[in-house]
């Protein structure tokens, strides 16, 4: 294997084209003669996104094809062969039949895309990167949880073209009242989100599940009054039926799902979400706390559930895929509510009348 820095690369800074400059930095792989001597001239390619956290582990593996792997964020440690530390802009070309693995580097792990040329017959379930192997026998395919997670990814990509991530990422959110109506409705749910962790710890049984749910809620209780320091008396809307509505359902799954289907909705649907919403977030809330502490911590909260559906032998992968598709949805139209609001309509019906003496607070 080989690892060449982009930096090695020599930058094209402008094009002509029609008479019309286009500037910028651009880094063509052909012009890297050890590149483009491995990129193969006629093939087939398939792309996969891969991200690891700080210490997660893609064993060592052999593929029959080519492949390269190009790091676009953090570091971490080639495996197979003489292992070596990687960073974003390295781009490792792998043989065939090369042993190869990727440790996420600390503090933040690392995102890379890995590339395969497929040759002549190839097929397109060609095991990619995080496809686990055997030492003594051909590759196998993904396990359970890793095919969960992949397509829990593929939900996060749908999820960032939701109005409400659209609009994090636009000019009209940097207005005052459009701020201020976000983080209202933002309020709403912030405020459920305490009763889902208080109802998981409620209905759960299994030994490790339950105190994982406790430990996750020491991490966020108070985070709903954090949010709420921001915005002050100003609040608006106080209630919203369809934020409400959304909200009430990840309550109710907390009763009724099992303890594997919880860390699902929990860890990879409302963690994954609020991981990259509160991400982009921060670029309209730069000062705001709330969304660079979120930002920091819901990426080990989806670690969480990942480690402790790692410990069940066995996972019933139609009943958590259905639970992982249900989960984005309510998110999705959650959100969508939110972004409505924040743009200026009205919020549905007026607000439920106060609880009284006894009832659960929010």
């Amino acid at each position: 294997m080989r690892v060449i820095n982009t930096a090695n690369i020599p930058a094209i800074e402008s094009l002509k084209a029609d008479e019309r400059a286009l500037l910028g930095l651009f880094k063509d792989f052909r012009n890297h003669a050890e590149i483009s001597e491995f990129i193969p001239e006629s093939c087939r390619l398939s792309l996969r996104w891969v991200r690891l956290q700080a210490s997660q582990t893609l064993e060592p593996q052999q593929l029959p094809v080519r492949g390269m792997v190009i790091v676009t964020d953090g570091s971490g440690e080639l495996l197979g062969g003489v292992p070596s530390r990687v960073h974003a802009g390295d781009i490792v070309l792998i043989p065939p039949g090369a042993l190869h693995g990727l440790v996420g580097g600390s503090p933040s792990g690392l995102s890379a895309i890995s590339v395969h040329f497929e040759g002549e017959g190839a097929r397109w379930d060609t095991p990619c990167l995080c496809a686990a192997s055997e030492s003594d026998g051909p590759l196998r395919a993904l396990s359970p949880l890793d095919r969960l997670v992949e397509e829990n990814e593929a939900h996060a990509r749908e999820f960032l073209q939701n109005p409400l991530m659209q609009l994090v990422r636009s000019g009209v959110a940097l207005s005052d009242d459009v701020k201020l109506r976000m983080l209202g409705a933002l309020q709403i749910w912030s405020d459920a989100f305490q009763r889902v962790l208080c109802a998981r710890i409620v209905f759960e049984s299994h030994p490790r599940a339950k105190k994982i749910a406790e430990d996750h809620l020491l991490d966020e209780v108070g985070h709903n009054r954090r949010l709420a320091r921001m915005h002050g008396s100003s609040r608006h809307p106080s209630w919203d039926r369809g934020i409400a509505a959304a909200s009430s359902w990840f309550v109710e799954k907390m009763g009724s799902a099992s303890t594997e289907e919880r860390a699902v909705l929990v860890h990879f649907v409302i963690e994954r979400c609020a991981d990259l919403l509160l991400t982009a977030s921060q670029r309209v809330f730069p000062d705001a706390d709330y969304f660079s502490i979120h930002a920091q911590v819901d990426a080990d909260h989806f670690q969480l559930g990942y480690d402790l559906l790692k410990t069940f032998p066995r996972l019933d992968l139609p009943s958590l895929r259905a639970a992982l598709t249900e989960g984005w949805q309510m998110m999705n139209m959650l959100c969508h509510r939110i972004s409505d609001i924040a743009v200026g309509a009205p919020p549905l019906h007026a607000p439920p009348p106060s609880p009284r003496a006894g009832t659960w607070p929010s």
